[in-house]
């Protein structure tokens, strides 16, 4: 009788992980036909045939997409190191020193976090085009920072209040300070939380697209989900450009995900049990 469920809930894990994963196998698929197999009909489902002239090409003709990598990756590891730094002390102080209205700050912060980003890009550009920060690394990582700040202070709360308060409450017996109890008892303690929360803010970071777009209007400085968006030609859009230019700017994501699988999963389900 507890096989038709069990087996009822391969068959659900399975469609989801096909579901999820069928956009990319077609971007990949994708990336390695050629002009003509992209436009055929009926559609060829398995590239007739296999080529890798796309990728020679893109190298080759874009030198730029690897710039625009680069300038992700900057951009996406500021945000994540400031996100955590603010975050983990935010979230320290409102989970666990017993601050009065913890509950309402918390709500506060989550309804800051439901402004969608698009409200908030002229004010943005106006005050950013005022400082000198327009096509700067440093601020774009500064509204990054800003716009993810409410999901990682609600992380790492979550987290940190799964942790057992007798150690805390031995150091400060032992004289030990806040700031000195948060950064050498609780990150360490914590340290499968930061990881989780700071591998998901990167990879939001990575593919965030309406602040980039307008912060970042130089091409020299364009991220990598702007700089593919502006690849399309004049008269035609060169599917097989996108496609592979794409595949080429996932495939980190992909890496360090596949990388720290275990530390994402186990930082998200820590303390679910409590």
């Amino acid at each position: 009788m507890k096989t038709r469920p069990r087996f009822g809930l391969y068959a659900l894990v399975i469609l989801s992980v096909v579901v999820s994963f069928l956009p990319i196998i077609w971007l990949i698929l994708t990336s390695l036909k050629t002009t003509e197999g992209i436009y055929a009909w009926p559609p060829q489902y398995i590239p007739q045939p296999f080529t890798l002239k796309n990728y020679i090409n893109i190298f080759t003709n874009s030198p730029e997409l690897l710039l625009y990598v680069v300038n992700s990756f900057i951009v996406a590891l500021g945000c994540t190191v400031l996100a955590l730094t603010f975050g983990g002390m935010a979230g320290y102080a409102l989970s666990r020193l017993g601050m009065r209205r913890a509950g309402v700050l918390m709500v506060l912060i989550l309804a800051v976090s439901m402004f969608p980003p698009v409200s908030l890009l002229p004010s943005l550009f106006q005050n950013f085009l005022s400082l000198g920060l327009l096509n700067t690394y440093t601020g774009l990582i500064i509204a990054h920072t800003g716009l993810f700040l409410p999901f990682t202070v609600w992380m790492l709360a979550s987290y940190f209040a799964t942790l057992p308060g007798e150690i805390e409450e031995a150091a400060r017996m032992d004289g030990m300070g806040v700031f000195r109890i948060f950064w050498s008892i609780v990150i360490p303690l914590s340290w499968p939380g930061f990881v989780a929360t700071g591998l998901i803010v990167f990879i939001f970071s990575w593919n965030e697209f309406p602040l980039a777009l307008v912060l970042m209007t130089q091409n020299a400085m364009r991220t990598a989900p702007v700089g593919i968006s502006l690849y399309p030609g004049e008269y035609a859009f060169p599917w097989e450009t996108i496609s592979t230019a794409t595949v080429l700017a996932i495939v980190p994501i992909l890496v360090i995900t596949a990388i720290f699988q275990k530390q994402i999963v186990g930082g998200l389900t820590a303390g679910a049990g409590k």
